[in-house]
């Protein structure tokens, strides 16, 4: 079960890459990259892509980093700062001459998934249906021949395939998690007749995932295969990377046009993601992580009173499921838990999206939390959530503080001062802003920064950090089937997100005098492929807030 389990999640992470691939392959080759490799053994500069495409610089180092990870080009970094060169590896010109073509065909499907719970659940699917007929009939044909003399061309070809049903597949795993068609079809087999829905849409996406070999029509029936459940109760793994389709649909102009384009509309909703799907994404995916902290939280929360923080602060607190997750644990597992009604759990909540503060306002007082305020919040401006406490009445040193996958999404702006190179650049990834490049030196810098300023408010009760992290593309090339890395990396590259790897954030931390706790560090998965963590971060020696005052922490409540 356990082999049949992580085949399943295999062909998602290959899907998940292709989300990622299929619009950037289509669009380097439509700009002629890969006709600059005349060989394995031709090395092309950076600089001299960006000049004959007319690229952003940025976005371009986020692409041709994505098809170092996947295995379809060799990247050479120099010690001295040069621009990295790139050569295509034999995977990888088997890969594009097979797949540009299909790529282009799949990635046309890519507006229209935009809509498609729309189509699938409204009136009148007749936009979608005939594009969406056509091109699952390509999937149930496989897309295309396998090579057969040449086992290299074969094993590209097969991961071709999982590619172009990724695009596919995502978008429709996602539809029929969120209108409730899978969580029916967990149930046993189902009528089809019985679904709510476009019959003629949903046939299409049961004989998309018959191809995967997930879902077996009976009859007038569907039902899931033991694979097809599982992938059904893993469903919104998909959901992040789905939620950027819009970007994705926009990546020719962000690589090769304007990319300094509004993110946001009039009304403040976001272009280039479907931030309610990535909420609803985010949230299935972050249920394993949440054990771990739950631990560190019982632990914090089980100390004698004068040792407790009088609360808790979630510096982008979104919707405030987060917070309210663990106002429930202290509430029903800890010591603290038992005199609430003597010792109440203040719960702040900081954002910056003032949509994101309503709702979170309404969750929490739905979920019946008694003393909690929601306010705005800058990740990068920590003195200001001080002042802002301080007109409340409250202290930011009495608060433990906790963020769930926010410092990677910090708004980015060049550190003062600094010269370029003074530092040397550890990480491999690639990161841009609004196209433009920034080399790891600075980004890192920037991180060491940005820690250090939170240092101060965070000595007394400490900081608890879930973090997303990227890995090397060497490593991530060759353990595709194991992790989900390319398609985080697309997804956050070209969004001006700014992922680490793992040791790399944990010395940033470091320089900017905050300590690892030991005892609550978890990665995920627990191997040198981590590309999640949790860590409980205290201030180094010299750099704590005010003086702990033993009978201070609970005496405000």
């Amino acid at each position: 079960m356990e082999d049949e389990k992580a085949a399943v999640r295999a062909t998602i992470f290959n899907h998940l890459s292709g989300i990622a691939l299929a619009p950037s392959v289509a669009a380097l080759a439509d700009r002629g990259v890969f006709r600059m490799f005349d060989s394995p053994a031709t090395w092309i500069t950076l600089d001299e892509i960006a000049a004959r495409t007319h690229a952003n610089r940025g976005y371009l180092r986020v692409a041709l980093r994505l098809l170092t990870s996947c295995g379809w080009l060799r990247q050479r970094t120099e010690e001295n700062g040069q621009p990295p060169t790139y050569s295509v590896t034999p995977e990888g010109a088997v890969g594009v001459q097979l797949a540009a073509p299909l790529y282009h065909e799949v990635i046309s499907f890519i507006p229209k998934a935009l809509f498609l719970e729309d189509f699938l659940y409204g009136k009148f699917d007749g936009p979608v249906l005939p594009s969406l007929q056509a091109l699952v009939g390509r999937a149930r044909a496989r897309w295309l021949a396998t090579p057969q003399a040449d086992p290299l061309a074969a094993r590209v070809a097969e991961t071709i395939r999982g590619h172009l049903d990724g695009v596919l597949i995502g978008p429709a795993m996602v539809a029929l998690a969120r209108g409730g068609v899978l969580a029916r079809l967990e149930q046993g087999p189902v009528e089809t007749r019985t679904l709510a829905g476009n019959q003629a849409s949903l046939h299409c996406l049961f004989d998309l995932l018959a191809t995967q070999d997930w879902l077996v029509r009976e009859g007038n029936s569907v039902r899931l295969t033991s694979r097809g459940l599982y992938a059904a109760q893993i469903a919104t793994s998909y959901g992040v990377t789905v939620s950027y389709l819009p970007m994705f649909n926009a990546l020719p102009t962000l690589l090769f046009g304007n990319a300094r384009g509004p993110r946001v509309d009039e009304s403040g909703v976001e272009l280039l993601v479907n931030r309610g799907m990535n909420v609803w994404g985010s949230g299935g995916a972050h249920k394993t992580y949440f054990k771990k902290v739950d631990e560190i939280i019982i632990e914090i929360f089980n100390r004698p009173l004068a040792r407790q923080p009088q609360g808790i602060c979630d510096m982008g607190c979104g919707d405030g499921t987060f917070l309210e997750h663990l106002y429930e644990v202290v509430k029903q597992k800890t010591a603290r838990g038992k005199v609430l009604d003597q010792h109440p759990l203040v719960l702040v909540g900081a954002d910056f999206n003032k949509v994101a503060r309503r709702v979170a306002k309404q969750h929490l007082r739905k979920a019946g939390v008694p003393v909690c305020h929601v306010i705005p919040g800058d990740i990068n401006r920590p003195a200001q959530l001080g002042s802002d406490l301080e007109a409340l009445g409250l202290d930011v040193h009495d608060l433990l503080h906790v963020r769930s996958f926010l410092d990677h999404n910090r708004p980015y702006s060049p550190p003062a001062n600094y010269v370029q190179g003074s530092r040397r650049g550890k990480s491999t990834s690639a990161f841009a802003y609004l196209g433009e490049e920034i080399p790891a030196d600075e980004l890192e810098e920037n991180l060491v920064r940005y820690l250090r300023r939170w240092a101060p408010y965070v000595g007394r009760f400490g900081l608890l950090v879930l973090e997303l992290h990227t890995l090397p593309p060497e490593l991530a090339a060759a353990n595709l089937r194991q992790t989900p890395v390319v398609a985080y990396d697309g997804t956050h590259g070209y969004s001006d997100q700014y992922l680490v790897e793992l040791p790399i954030f944990l010395e940033c931390a470091r320089e900017a005098g905050l300590q690892a706790d030991d005892r609550y560090h978890a990665k995920f998965p627990a191997s040198e492929l981590a590309t999640v963590s949790v860590n409980f971060f205290t201030a180094l020696a010299g750099v704590s807030g005010p003086e702990l005052v033993m009978s201070t922490a609970v005496s405000h409540t």
